[in-house]
């Protein structure tokens, strides 16, 4: 069982050298003045008794040049855990090891060439897992089929696929409801609109208008089928819930030749943004009165990556950027007005997946499928200049994708969604925003595709929609760091 650590870009870059360059080279030079340094794997944290998710790697050079055929002794202070050496220095002068942690705190290990005196040391951390606690589980009908929930006031908006949108009560008040015992509100089936597969009811959005003072519409997506990079379908459905007892449908938007994925709101300038897969970015006037097909209230649209290049998973808005993550072109910096866009051309060994905000730093997911031996990776990117940088990344090694991602309000918490052997909820401390450190994920063997993170009295609760081992909506408790 793997853990989930971080490695800068660069160092990402030095492991897969280091994984992919077996070759030992020439033979090994005699004894003399070795010099060897760290190259990739400081810093990581792992839970106890999960292996780093990336190797320790040195470089050894002889002089200015690499130094190959040289052996490694790598040993580490007590308690780390156990070792697993990756042989001699490769025809690049790298050696790699495994460690598979045994115990919390802080460890070092220490490499030196056989023989010689000089030494490179890491630190690493074990942490004693925290991981979150279900607090309810529904695996019948109508969630069996769902996606998104979204949770405001106390009420969640469960998108139940093709049994639709189903209101629940869970710390609102109005019928008694709390995480652990949510009661239904109400629910309402979307039209089709001739979408193949059905309604697809996909996500939800409870518009709080502040021009009005009404909190009148809640803005459905509807997924139907599409070829990554290629199509896509479905439309979004407005729905009137003045009364949230009697929610009733009253407009839609449609793109013919393409569909809605995720989506965000601008309340204050009554904007929908909406990402549109091969359509991009598309922003949306909500204003007033909706009635009917609104489609003529889109103004405007943009495919950030260019023809065959756009496949927009989500949008947000953060301070006076829109940013868009899109899946065949990395993450974007959009001006909210215009939709112009910087940055892009990003995530060129992946395809990116969700995307969450927060301060001066970004955190967007990915799936495997450009090269897959590289595995799935959280991104870390710093946001405060003119367009993105990616300054960190986390290994989520059993996954196969991040479905999503999320900061708690207070920012102290990233919570991730997986697929994958035994991925399923992780949380991450963002003691240091940069740098997201594992203390908590699902122990059993969960695979996980949405979450939803609120704060409802007091504490942490995750929303999720789970793929294995069943299928459902489960409720979970987050303790804070």
């Amino acid at each position: 069982m793997h853990a989930l650590t971080r490695l800068p870009r660069a160092a990402v870059a030095v492991a897969v050298l280091a994984a992919c360059s077996g070759s030992t080279g020439p033979d090994p030079p005699p004894a003399g003045d070795f010099t060897i340094e760290l190259a990739a794997g400081d810093g990581q944290t792992a839970l106890v008794n999960d292996q780093l998710g990336f190797p320790l790697v040195v470089r050894v050079t002889s002089g200015t040049q690499p130094a190959s055929g040289r052996m490694v002794e790598w040993t580490a202070s007590s308690g780390a855990g156990m070792i697993s050496a990756g042989g001699a220095t490769n025809n690049l002068g790298i050696a790699t090891a495994t460690l598979q942690v045994s115990s919390a705190g802080t460890h070092t290990i220490t490499a030196r060439v056989a023989g010689e005196t000089d030494s490179a040391t890491f630190s690493v951390t074990g942490v004693t897992n925290r991981a979150p606690a279900l607090v309810y589980e529904k695996t019948s009908a109508p969630v069996t089929g769902m996606h998104d929930t979204y949770v405001r006031d106390g009420i969640a908006f469960v998108s139940a696929w093709d049994q639709g949108l189903v209101l629940y009560d869970v710390g609102n008040g109005m019928r008694g409801g709390t995480p652990a015992n949510p009661v239904e509100i109400s629910r309402i089936l979307t039209a089709d609109n001739g979408v193949a597969g059905g309604r697809a009811v996909h996500n939800a959005w409870w518009f709080h208008n502040p021009v009005t003072n009404e909190r009148r519409y809640v803005f459905v997506g509807q997924e139907g089928p599409g070829v990554l990079g290629v199509s896509s379908s479905g439309d979004i459905h407005v729905v009137d819930v003045s009364d949230l007892t009697q929610p009733h449908e009253v407009a839609y938007v449609t793109i013919p030749g393409a569909g809605t994925h995720n989506f965000w709101m601008d309340e204050a300038r009554q904007i929908l943004y909406a990402g549109y897969y091969n359509a991009g970015v598309v922003a949306i006037d909500v204003s007033g009165t909706l009635a009917g097909d609104i489609s003529s209230r889109i103004v405007h649209e943009v495919r950030p990556g260019g023809p065959g290049q756009t496949y927009v998973w989500g949008v947000q808005l953060a301070g006076t950027s829109l940013w868009a993550s899109d899946m065949l072109s990395g993450l974007w910096q959009l001006d909210p007005v215009t939709l112009q866009a910087v940055g892009g051309y990003n995530v060129p060994t992946r395809y990116s997946t969700d995307l969450w905000v927060h301060g001066n730093y970004a955190y967007t997911g990915t799936m495997a499928g450009r090269v897959p031996a590289l595995g799935v990776i959280i991104n870390v990117w710093k946001i405060d200049g003119t367009s993105p940088v990616l300054v960190d990344s986390v290994s989520m090694p059993e996954a196969g994708i991040v479905s999503d991602l999320q900061v708690s309000d207070d920012g102290t918490l990233l919570v991730a969604t997986s697929h994958g052997t035994s991925s399923g909820l992780v949380v991450f401390s963002l003691a240091r925003p940069e740098r997201p450190a594992i203390i908590g994920r699902t122990t059993a063997p969960v695979s996980i595709h949405t979450g939803e993170v609120e704060t409802i009295g007091g504490k942490y609760y995750v929303f999720t929609r789970t793929t294995s081992p069943v299928s459902g909506w489960q409720i979970w408790e987050v303790f804070p760091p």
